[in-house]
């Protein structure tokens, strides 16, 4: 089966006919989430959810969110430069990049929430490699995941230490992109048993290196792009009830230029008078108990998290507007510096009952803080020197406004916030058939915000400090109903809601009167599921039906003066289907195919100040209408059981911008295209080699387009690449 289905073949050596016909009819790779903290299959949950496996991650060779993310229904990935793009679950957002607040997407790993309340801080891209599963929870997941998951929520599963025997694994992979040099990875995993079936050690290393494929016409650079990083996990089991865990990851995420082509200037090509770096870091850690009561079993989650991005996009353009506005000669490249850090600490408590009981519960407590700082500054080699000899200015003027001798125009905020919840839920089986659900989660939010504004804007001045806050209380509900008259059928109902922090605003330099922040969008979702088997469970056919009903949007607006600020207005609805389809015809062949049909509209006209009004039915930006993937898998009866793999994803045209709805507005298009990928994999003993195309026929498949100081950008999926990789495991 494919990895939308959740299931994949392993590979193993040539033998006898007879042992080969059983490895052909050996079972699926079967996977068990825990999108309900419990651990159950995907396929006997009342909500949608799918889950790429290890094995099936490693079969696509997948490395980050754009090898699979978009092969779950209902998924778009708008990728445009690292730790900034989005996945957009049904169609629930209102950019295809950062927005004001908080995103409509939650991101987790092992359960540990990594969406910061504010502007998005490196959005987590965890490295495939020794991943247990990653889990696409489609709809909201506000009660048992909390906050940001508003549209759906990726849950990244690491592999943890396990005591009860040796591995090891090494992973390389040489490819060749279109318009790149050579690159390469290298990734290593061990497994150590310290204390049999008692303490256990497992670490991960990884290095990837992939070349840039756009060229900077005006730098000499290009996109090179590297990944670097690890993760350690401890398990210590001191008896058959109790476990404890301990998981470290480090990850840096490093690109020399910026991943967007400009058209204009020529295909796979750009063109700035700086490089525009990116540098992302993300480090977590994290101690976890588990302990079997009998009764119950009670989970205790802490962790500390620390994320970090840098980047730098040329200004150069608009220099001359500077230098006629303050009376300046500056003549090297102008640049905005952005970015920050933030810190969050989460400790998570809950007690469920035993699963298989007529009536199941769970509850539990959470708290989870965070602190942000974020900056932007304009600057520019020299700066200092020319406000000396401006005469709006003056001599020494330099040494204040840009002490550093470029920066010259600086806005810092403080970001602090804290989620507090108590959340549950209960299962009553009313007879074997008939499964109710029924919970929910009571939340507090706080948001306090500092802002500081320095540089030639309030010279001779004191620095500007402004300060805002918002605090929020709610309820975020949750109700499901399923039907399972046999083990090939499961029909279900659900009813569940999401929610995010509001955003305050400072009054910032605006002459213009803004209002005091956004509060949480209210947004519910509407699903009937049908899961079923055919052909003694050979053929797998799952449709889903939803509406999305999404009120008082958070959005990201702007004064006649150019000045940002988050406010709440408009209504929208998501509404589609989608169908998924996993055959096995014989033994050696696998197909299967996900088609989704969703409609993300404004429901009433939006004004959008400085730019005008988006009107009633315009689509939601940063998702499409249709996406379709299928692929196909084959298993030859031949030495070293090659086995040959093709898939396909469609995604149909799309915008990146709500400005972009507005009548008479050039739209920024995104989307309408088609990608192919093959790849064909031998046996050698431990050791599998596999040949691979991705992009094959060498698409400019848009992933978004943004209008930058230098022209329309375009993100771009990756051009045609080709490779090879070898995976050993012992």
């Amino acid at each position: 089966m494919s990895a939308l289905t959740s299931q994949a073949f392993a590979q193993e050596p040539a033998g006898q006919d007879g042992e080969r016909e059983a490895r052909q009819g050996r079972a699926a790779e079967v996977i068990i989430v825990t999108a309900t903290r419990r651990e159950e299959d995907p396929r006997d949950i009342a909500g949608s959810v799918s889950a790429f496996g290890g094995e099936a991650l490693a079969d696509l060779g997948a490395q980050s969110l754009a090898d699979y993310i978009q092969r779950a229904p209902g998924v778009v990935f708008n990728n445009y430069q690292p730790g900034v793009s989005h996945v957009v679950v049904r169609g629930i957002a209102t950019s295809s990049g950062n927005v004001q607040g908080q995103a409509t997407t939650g991101y987790f790993l092992n359960e540990i929430p990594l969406t910061e309340p504010g502007w998005t801080i490196a959005v987590p891209d965890i490295d495939a490699f020794d991943l247990n599963r990653v889990e696409v929870l489609r709809g909201p997941q506000g009660s048992l995941f909390g906050s940001a998951s508003m549209g759906g929520a990726v849950n990244y599963v690491a592999n943890t230490a396990d005591a009860s025997g040796f591995e090891a694994a090494l992973e390389t992979t040489l490819s060749q992109t279109r318009n790149a040099n050579l690159g390469y990875t290298a990734r290593a995993m061990v497994n150590l048993p310290i204390v049999e079936h008692r303490f256990a050690a497992r670490a991960v290393l990884l290095y990837r290196d992939d070349p840039g494929y756009i060229e900077n016409v005006g730098t000499g650079g290009a996109n090179d792009l590297t990944v670097g990083g690890g993760r350690l996990s401890l398990v210590f089991t001191p008896s058959a009830d109790t476990t404890l865990s301990w998981m470290s990851m480090f990850q840096t995420i490093d690109s020399a230029d910026n991943a967007y082509q400009i058209p204009s200037v020529g295909d796979l090509q750009r063109n700035t008078a700086t490089p525009e770096f990116t540098d992302t870091e993300v480090v977590i850690h994290s101690a976890r108990l588990d302990h079997d009561f009998g009764w119950a079993s009670f989970t205790a989650l802490a962790a500390y998290h620390e994320k970090s991005q840098d980047w730098r996009f040329d200004y150069t353009p608009i220099r001359a507007l500077y230098n006629a506005d303050l009376d300046l000669n500056l003549t090297n490249p102008l640049y905005i510096n952005s970015g920050g850090e933030s810190e969050g600490t989460s400790l998570e408590l809950r007690l469920a009952s035993p699963s298989g009981q007529r009536f199941e519960w769970l509850v539990g407590a959470m708290v989870f803080d965070t602190e942000k700082q974020l900056y932007e500054q304009i600057g520019s080699v020299g700066a200092a020197g020319q406000f000396d000899q401006s005469s709006l200015y003056g001599p020494g003027a330099g040494a204040v406004i840009a002490p550093d001798g470029e920066i010259f125009n600086a806005f810092y905020s403080t970001v602090s916030g804290r989620e507090t919840a108590l959340f549950g839920e209960a299962t009553f089986h009313l007879t074997p058939q008939w499964r109710l659900t029924a919970g929910g989660r009571l939340f507090r939010t706080e948001v306090d915000t500092v802002s500081t504004q320095v540089g030639f804007s309030t010279y001779p001045g004191d620095p500007i400090i402004q300060q805002a806050s918002n605090t929020e209380e709610g309820f975020s509900p949750t109700l499901s109903l399923s039907y399972t008259p046999n083990e090939n059928l499961m029909v279900y109902g659900l009813i569940s809601e999401g929610f995010r922090f509001g955003t305050p605003n400072v009054p910032g330099l605006s002459a213009h009167p803004i209002p005091s922040g956004s509060s949480s969008d209210k947004l519910t979702n509407y699903e009937i599921g049908v899961r079923s088997n055919w052909l003694n469970g050979d053929l797998q056919l799952d449709a889903t039906v939803f509406y999305v009903d999404w009120t008082d949007i958070q959005l990201r607006l702007q004064t006649p003066d150019f000045f940002n600020y988050a406010t709440n207005g408009g209504a929208a609805s998501s509404r589609g289907i989608e169908l998924s389809a996993s055959w096995r015809p014989t033994d050696q062949l696998d197909l299967s195919s996900s088609v989704t049909f969703q409609e993300a509209r404004l429901e009433e006209p939006l004004f959008i100040l400085w730019a005008g009004t988006a009107p009633e039915g315009a689509r939601l930006p940063g998702s499409s209408d249709w996406s379709i993937t299928n692929t196909a898998t084959y298993r030859f009866y031949a030495p070293f059981d090659p086995v040959f793999s093709a898939s396909h994803v469609h995604l149909s045209e799309g915008i990146s911008d709500l400005n972009s709805a507005i009548p008479g507005a050039t739209p920024r298009l995104q989307g309408g295209y088609d990608l192919v990928d093959l790849r064909l994999t031998g046996t050698f003993g431990n050791a599998d080699i596999s040949l691979f195309g991705t992009n094959i026929f060498d698409e400019r498949g848009v992933t978004r387009t943004v209008s930058e100081v230098n022209g329309i950008g375009q993100g771009i999926v990756r051009p045609r690449t080709i490779g090879i990789t070898a995976r050993w495991r012992y």
